[in-house]
Parts: structure tokens; sequence; C-alpha cells
């Protein structure tokens, strides 16, 4: 005989059921895996914008996509703490660090904390110690700030990117937009940090088989993402401190959104890559300016951050190569550090005029292609020429003097 079983137990009994199942895998993980802000629970998760904790699609490893647990295995003496946000896989081992005394760092903690109490029970704004899971909370909602800075500029949305690539057919009357959901990339972006230089440089080997000191962006072009990776002992240590990790952190992000807009197929001139990528670093901070710079070329850096007073008694002088010359540079190695100054002011210039101007000129630039929606790479340099008038009005020989005009009358003198 078949014994019917009414359908009011059988939710009774999921509904008492799933949670023991789930505290059960929550009891399994380890200690350092188990966050004490949502507890693991998928509708704390939900509430936090977050998608997963893991684990997930990390890149890739060769030809072949790499999950999280992979990289566990090849760093098993890490703790990384992953978070899956609407456009971003993250994961992180940071120490606890404990926030200095200094108003302005504590005003600016306290405001991110205040913002992530809303979504995550048991946030406290006014606590000195940021322990490793809070800082993965603060880096996971920075990286969403930026993303949703870079789409208003360019007045884009997620609705405006292809679902799936095998859907991008050339129509009468379509926009290219790229080959995927994430800006046109076909995955969300990655973010990687610890603390030692050690395990990042074995990611760096195993992973994306390169050998540097140096923070790295990269693109896994059998799985259609970017990534940043750096550990907080680059830079000479520097990176330890939150709010410089937090800067590199938008000025290599930058970099990848602006890459990965409507596929990334080329790379852009220099000038408007580190411009774009000094502008939203020192929007959070300009005492921790971070610098392009490989083992065959590196940057010319220097600790002063005082940029406005200098330029503006600056402009006009030959200190910098002007910008019919710096326009046409291919290499991060031509930059100067008088150059980097120049080169993030002038696109402070060019924001100065609103979002529509800018989205004009990067729709020009970027995601260029041919009748057949094939990339077109010719004459960057040209393109770059022909958008700066048709978006700003402006030739490569009249920025420059419009541009000290406007420093003149916007910068301190001191």
């Amino acid at each position: 005989m078949i014994t019917t079983i009414p359908v009011s137990l059988l939710r009774l009994a999921a509904a008492t059921i799933l949670p023991l199942i789930a505290l059960v895998a929550q009891d399994k993980l380890p200690k350092w895996k188990q966050d004490p802000y949502t507890k693991n629970k998928p509708e704390a998760l939900q509430k936090a914008g977050y998608v997963s904790y893991g684990p997930f699609p990390f890149g890739g490893r060769g030809a072949a996509e790499a999950q999280t647990t992979d990289i566990e295995k090849s760093l098993p003496y890490t703790q990384l703490r992953w978070i899956e946000t609407a456009h971003f896989r993250i994961g992180m081992d940071l120490p606890e660090w404990v926030v200095p005394m200094d108003p302005v760092t504590r005003a600016k903690i306290r405001s991110e904390l205040e913002r992530l109490a809303e979504k995550l029970p048991g946030v406290d704004p006014k606590t000195r110690k940021l322990d490793p899971w809070l800082r993965a909370h603060l880096f996971a909602q920075r990286c969403e700030d930026l993303h949703a800075e870079f789409c208003a500029m360019a007045g884009i949305k997620d609705a405006d990117f292809p679902q799936d690539a095998k859907n991008v057919v050339k129509m009468p009357g379509s926009a290219y937009m790229g080959y995927g959901p994430h800006l046109g990339m076909k995955d969300k972006y990655l973010v990687l940090l610890f603390e030692s230089m050690t395990p990042f440089q074995t990611y760096l080997d195993e992973y994306l088989g390169r050998k540097s000191k140096f923070g790295q962006r990269w693109h896994f072009k059998d799985v259609g993402c970017l990534i940043f990776s750096i550990a907080t002992e680059c830079d000479g240590g520097r990176l330890k401190h939150d709010t410089a990790l937090h800067c590199t952190l938008a000025f290599n992000l930058s970099q990848n959104l602006l890459d990965g807009f409507r596929y990334y197929n080329y790379d852009l001139p220099v000038w408007i890559r580190e411009g774009v990528a000094h502008w939203f670093e020192r929007r959070v901070d300009e005492k921790w300016n971070s610098y392009d710079q490989t083992e065959g070329s590196p940057a010319d850096i220097r600790t002063t951050w005082k940029w406005k007073p200098i330029l503006r008694g600056m402009v006009g002088s030959d200190k910098y190569r002007p910008f019919s010359e710096c326009y046409q540079w291919r290499d991060f190695g031509d930059i100067k550090f008088e150059d980097h100054m120049a080169i993030w002011s002038r696109m402070d210039f060019l924001q100065s005029m609103g979002h529509d101007k800018w989205r004009t000129f990067l729709f020009e630039v970027k995601g260029r292609v041919n009748e057949d929606w094939s990339p077109n790479m010719n004459d960057l340099v040209g393109a770059t020429r022909d958008a700066l008038q048709k978006a700003y009005g402006i030739s490569v020989l009249q920025l420059d003097e419009k541009w000290a005009e406007w420093v003149k009358a916007n910068y301190p003198s001191q």
C-alpha cells in the first residue's frame, strides 16, 4: 500500500530540516570561514547584497576554469575569505587592522562602517579594530561603490549589456556592447588581496604564469574575465595601511573596468588608462598615490601628494610634456612624475565637463568595431584625437591651453 504524505507535512519537515542541515554545514566550516556578521545565513547574505561565500569559479589556470577550492588547495597556509557580489568575486587573506587616531582616517572608516551597518547586523561604526571579516565586507562594498560610480559616469546600466556571448549578433539599429553581462565581459571582475608576498607570488606563478613583485592586472582570455591581485607587502609595505590598500584597489580596479568595458580587445592609450586610475584613486584619498610600472619600466615615484597647488604653478611651463606628445604614448614607462600629475589633472578637467561628454568620448575610443563587429584596433591615437573633438569640441593642440585656464581658476595656490 502506498502512503500519501500531506503537502503541509512535507513543507513543515523542509522548514525544520533544511535549517538544521545549514547549521551542520556551518559547524563543519573552519572557524575563520564563519562570518560573525551574517553567520553565513543565506537571508543575511542576500540582505548584504551578496550571492555566495563560495565555492565559485575564479579565473583560470591555463585554458581551464579555476575554482576557489583549487586556489585554497594551492595555498593551504592562507585563510582566504570569499565573497561574491553582484559584479565581483573577491578573495581576501588580510589581517586585523587597528584604526589609527588620525581624524581623517577615523572619519573615513566610520562613514563606511555606518553604511555597512545598514546591511550587516552587528557592525559597530565606532570600532577601533577591523577584524578580517569586517575588512572583507568593507572591500566588497568599496568594489561595488566603484562599479556604481563608473557606470554612472558612463551613463550605463547592467541591462545595456548582452547576457550571453552566443546571442551577440549584429542587428539593424543595435549597438555593440561586448560579449557578456559584466560591462561587456563574459564573467565577473575578480579581486584577490593577500597580506604576504609568498602566497601572492605563488598564485601569480601557478594561475597567471607570472613572476612579479608588483600588483597585477590580468585578462583570463579563455574565461573572459579580468583580475586585480596584490599583497600588502608590495610597494615597500605601505599597503598595510587600509586607506593605502583602498586607494591602490581604486587605481587598478578602475582600469580593469575601463579595459573590460565593451569587452577587452585592445589597450587604450596610457594617458587615458593612467588618468582614469589616478582620478578614481585620488577621490578616495590624495595622500596615497599609485603608479603603473613593470620590472623593465619602473615608475618615477614621489611621496609628494599635494598636486593641485604644484600644478597651478606649473601649467604653461616646460616641466611636463605637452598633451600633443603624451596622447601618443603606448608605454607606462614614458610617464615621468610631473607627467603623472598633468595626466591626472587633464582627466580632472575633462570630468569637470560632465558625464554626457565623458560618455561620448568613452564610446568613441572603447569598443571600436568594424562593420562585422570584429575588433577595430586601427589608429587608436587618431581615434582619441577625433573623440576629443566630437565629445568636448577641443583639438589636441587646444587642450593644454584650455586645461591651463581651468587649473588656474579652480586649483588653490597652496
